[in-house]
């Protein structure tokens, strides 16, 4: 699933696990566009334990695998165009 990250959370779960949640954008679904009226992208967010190393405006494809009780997991991210020019603002201004 072709996806553009729009925000990274970093926390600990209680037991002291490092985890990781993707927040993203995608486009609607076909389905979607053909049986509504659709403006704009639609959001989600994915759980990992695993970090990629991800920034904000990294345009990205999520692959799936199934999971605990069969439901889809996140298994792969794989950036197809990186977002070389996160976090140059704060670094510039910071000068």
């Amino acid at each position: 699933m072709k996806v553009t990250i729009i925000g990274i959370k970093k926390a600990k779960t209680k037991n002291g696990r490092e985890f990781c949640s993707y927040f993203y954008e995608k486009a609607f679904t076909d389905y979607e566009r053909e049986n509504s009226d659709c403006l704009g992208m639609t959001v989600g967010s994915e759980f990992s334990y695993k970090d990629y190393n991800l920034k904000p405006g990294d345009v990205c494809d999520f692959q799936y695998e199934p999971g605990y009780e069969g439901k889809a997991t996140l298994s792969d991210v794989v950036v197809l165009k990186p977002n070389d020019t996160a976090g140059k603002d704060a670094k510039e201004n910071s000068k």
